[in-house]
């Protein structure tokens, strides 16, 4: 009976430290994931703060590309063109 309960004792012992080893496995990488998410969190706080000025900025290049629509479709017309002039030659 007594070697019963020392081997349920042992037992609940090894149950015990396996639990407590996958538990501080767990702590350590939730740590290292909440390390990482500062990180992450710092550097999409850096590219936010880096790119709040090209608002303005991508809305002129927008504005000055839309201008050159009208412009470059008349070249690809005249390339167009002379294409077809070289090859019929």
């Amino acid at each position: 009976m007594i070697v019963l309960a020392i081997i349920s004792l042992v037992l609940a012992l090894a149950i015990v430290v396996i639990v407590a080893y996958h538990l501080v496995g767990i702590f350590v990488a939730l740590k290292r994931s909440a390390d990482h998410l500062d990180k992450v969190a710092s550097g999409l706080v850096k590219v936010r703060d880096d790119t709040r000025d090209l608002n303005g900025k991508v809305e002129t290049i927008n504005a000055g590309l839309g201008a050159l629509v009208s412009p470059l479709l008349g070249t690809n017309k005249n390339l167009s063109d002379i294409v077809k002039v070289a090859s019929s030659i």
